[in-house]
């Protein structure tokens, strides 16, 4: 059990941050409607971790009440009883993860120094969890692309839609919102409240990259970071540090369905990367949006299927044709499918649950580490194609993705 050490040639860091909310009235009116979700952020670093150095700071399960919040996708917590039962599985599973799910990163080391004279900016991209997620399950991608040179920004959204979240109100103490939905089965949650949750996820998006830019101009002072101790983010690493003409969204499941629709909200993202879409909350005026906008990949798993989701994809790519039709520079759409693969496959739980995610159906026939590195290796493929990394200091070997 355990994460991998990331494909790239650069060591991983990581650090939180969270912006302080204002107690007095805001500056700006959508500063209240939509307060900026914490994060952590992956970056690049010249300095290798050690398994015994701040093991505690580097947990994938960060809480317990994450571990509960897991458990509520496989048993409801309708009863008293078995909310009793899910704390004490809880408690059981986080002890058991620990220390052997430690980060293959380090916590808050500087961020690595790029050749003398090149462009010292790094190209972002801002991922999104889907459901019953938050920003440690998908460490393993996050982690492969800042190995890569990326700085990766893992927002937890603040709609409901994470297993759970914790975050500091404006008098600094610390909360938590759980799963919105959690006593009700998946299918009968209206789609109207998923749509009111990918508006919500998608201004969020817009709030994160308000505060990247503000990073990089030094804008923020280190106050401002309610994260306290280890793993709060020095806010002077990424002054001067962020490409934003190079910001890339991508998503898993619900997060694919944000980064969908905020590419075509949003002028400053300029690539997508869906993974495992979740099609059916977006709404059609969102297809139009984001056709003919932003490159996009759609990679997807071989058992994530039913024709209410392929017929909304067919929508979207219908939309595609059309933009291409009508532009005179090439529009990128590639869409690619793992053989063998299972939604979840595309998350650390497998990596984590080998033999528990293969007996439960949640992981497909494919070796998890391999599909998680074919998954991996096809988004830097289509990243540094379009990215062109060159460009902005970093000099990589080329390699080949095999997904078809």
């Amino acid at each position: 059990m355990g994460l991998p050490k990331p494909l790239g040639p650069l060591a991983v860091a990581f650090a939180d941050f969270e912006l302080l909310r204002r107690s007095e009235a805001p500056l700006i009116e959508h500063e209240a409607a939509t307060p900026v979700p914490p994060m952590r952020i992956f970056y690049p670093t010249s300095q290798q971790p050690k398994w015994w150095r701040d093991a505690a700071d580097r947990r994938w399960l960060m809480s317990i009440t994450y571990a509960f919040g897991y458990l509520q996708t496989f048993i409801l917590p309708s009863t008293t009883a078995r909310r009793i039962m899910l704390w004490v599985l809880a408690g059981i599973i986080y002890i058991f993860m620990w220390p052997g799910s430690a980060l293959a990163a380090s916590v808050s080391s500087p961020i690595v120094q790029l050749s003398e004279g090149s462009d010292q900016r790094l190209p972002i991209v801002i991922f999104s969890h889907g459901l019953w997620a938050c920003r440690t399950t998908y460490t393993a991608l996050c982690c492969d692309l800042a190995s890569h040179g990326y700085i990766v920004v893992a927002p937890e959204h603040l709609d409901g839609s994470s297993n759970a979240v914790h975050y500091h109100d404006e008098n600094g103490k610390r909360k938590w919102i759980h799963h919105a939905f959690s006593n009700v089965p998946f299918v009968n949650v209206p789609m109207e409240d998923r749509s009111n949750q990918l508006r919500q996820r998608i201004a969020e998006i817009q709030r994160v990259i308000d505060v990247l830019e503000d990073l990089d101009g030094g804008l923020i002072t280190q106050n401002k970071n309610v994260i306290t101790g280890k793993l709060s983010l020095d806010v002077s690493t990424l002054k001067g540090r962020l490409s934003l003409s190079n910001l890339t969204v991508a998503g898993h499941s619900f997060g694919g369905a944000t980064a969908i629709t905020a590419c075509g909200r949003d002028a400053r993202l300029r690539w997508c990367i869906g993974l495992d879409v979740w099609w059916e909350p977006v709404e059609k005026v969102d297809y139009e949006r984001v056709a003919g906008k932003v490159p996009v990949l759609l990679l997807n798993t071989e058992s994530f299927e039913w024709k209410k989701l392929t017929d909304a994809r067919k929508l979207f790519l219908d939309c595609r044709r059309a933009a291409a039709n009508t532009t005179e520079d090439p529009l990128v759409t590639e869409v690619a499918t793992i053989k063998g693969t299972c939604h979840q496959d595309q998350s650390d739980i497998p990596l984590l649950f080998p033999i528990l995610s293969k007996k439960i159906g949640i992981s497909g026939t494919l070796d998890c580490m391999i599909a998680k590195n074919t998954n991996n290796w096809a988004c830097l493929d289509f990243l540094q194609r379009n990215l062109m990394l060159t460009k902005v200091g970093l000099k990589l070997n080329t390699y080949n993705a095999c997904y078809n």
